[in-house]
């Protein structure tokens, strides 16, 4: 099934040009010499194979059997954090799915016995950072909100401690919302590890458990469960009925209607990392029906036109519109921001299989804060926010979540 799925993607593959824009931001976007890079393998191990344009000629050798899976091919690929930026920018100048491709042939070497297992997560029914504030248990209590926290959460102490400012956040706005007993995971880190079959099936019972629950709006805390739940399940198995949204568009207009108050100045300069599931992609799929024709013996089109997913319409101006929102902050941007946002490296099961690939990363998005003048660097996702806090060494620039800065802001903490 695997090598089907690789199959109905050649031509993407045959359209790479080598022109190497997967391992760079778009030339017309270029602010800083020094922050211009793309792709966080590619950097640490400067090979054109770790690339976006290296994973399609690899991905047609297979198609051709002139290779076969190995543990060679698989240390290579499991280095691609999925950040999705190589797609992106070589839609710059070509309608191809690079990410499709890179997925495609992730799963075809876990198929193969070759991949790496996602980790399980034991967690307790009623998760710890709820206790004590008496919230609705959904679907035994009713609430048209539904507050979805993430797997980090049960493991992780700071994740745990935002989603518990998250829920006060809402309680002091009064918001009606509930949460559910024995949270499902998103999967993400079985998507990340190509485990096709069983990402399908954990989204389906995902979906049937926020379905199940009633509410009419999710809230989502963290950035990649955003980008699950609105992107990556329609392609696996559906999306929920109820709306999906980030905290920071739930939030925002808490904040613009007076229902939450950001009364406590913080008198510091801040900027914003883009999670990559917060941003470009968490663009559901695009719906299209056609054909694709050739012309002049080599030029290819679709009739009708296909749409594409450019990853300009993830959740981007949120969170910005919430930073300005806090008196007595200075927001400035990075240089790599919005789809071109450069990755934090904390994806794709990298920091597991390729330690070395995820903290070179971190360093370079928190060297681009520091260039830009910023004290802190603010993000809305718990990998981005573990992976550029873990590496930094005695010269630490503080890495915030983006609620807990709103929390701080209202004067709760």
């Amino acid at each position: 099934m695997s090598l089907e799925r690789l199959e109905a993607l050649r031509r993407d593959m045959k359209k790479c040009v080598r022109c190497s824009l997967c391992k760079l931001v778009p030339l017309p976007t270029i602010q800083q010499t020094r922050f211009t890079s793309a792709c966080p393998p590619v950097d640490e191990y400067h090979f054109h194979a770790y690339s976006g344009g290296g994973m399609q000629i690899m991905a047609l050798a297979l198609l051709d059997g002139r290779i076969e899976v190995d543990r060679d091919l698989a240390q290579i690929v499991s280095a691609c954090t999925t950040c999705g930026l190589c797609d992106v920018s070589c839609k710059f100048i070509m309608a191809a799915e690079r990410q499709d491709v890179i997925m495609a042939l992730k799963e075809h070497i876990a198929e193969s016995g070759f991949g790496a297992a996602p980790k399980a997560e034991d967690k307790p029914a009623l998760p710890h950072w709820a206790h004590g504030l008496k919230l609705k248990i959904l679907p035994a209590s009713k609430s048209d909100v539904l507050l979805f926290i993430g797997a980090g959460a049960h493991h992780d102490p700071q994740h745990a401690a935002t989603a518990h400012r998250l829920a006060e956040l809402l309680q002091h706005a009064r918001v009606d919302f509930g949460i559910l007993e024995d949270e499902p995971e998103s999967g993400i880190e079985t998507y990340w590890t190509g485990q096709r079959q069983a990402f399908a099936e954990q989204a389906q019972g995902v979906v049937e458990r926020l379905d199940n629950a009633g509410s009419h709006t999710i809230i989502a805390l963290c950035g990649e469960d955003l980008g699950m739940l609105r992107a990556k399940y329609p392609r696996y198995s559906r999306a929920p009925q109820a709306k999906v949204l980030h905290a920071s568009e739930f939030l925002l207009p808490l904040i613009q209607t007076g229902r939450l108050r950001l009364t406590h100045p913080i008198k510091q300069c801040a900027t914003y990392h883009d999670p990559c599931y917060l941003g470009r992609q968490s663009e559901p799929p695009l719906a299209w029906q056609g054909e694709e024709r050739q012309t002049q013996g080599v030029m290819r089109y679709f009739t009708p036109p296909k749409p594409i997913n450019y990853g300009v319409n993830g959740v981007f101006d949120a969170p910005r519109q919430v930073l300005r929102a806090v008196p007595g902050l200075q927001f400035v941007e990075m240089h790599r921001i919005r789809e071109y946002a450069y990755c934090c490296g904390g994806g794709g099961g990298v920091p597991d299989a390729h330690p070395n690939v995820a903290r070179s990363a971190s360093i370079q998005r928190v060297d681009e804060a520091r260039a830009v003048g910023a004290e802190m660097l603010v993000t809305a996702c718990q990998h981005c926010r573990h992976n550029l806090t873990r590496w930094q060494d005695g010269t630490s620039t503080p890495v915030i979540d983006l609620v807990d800065l709103v929390y701080a802001a209202a004067g709760l903490g």
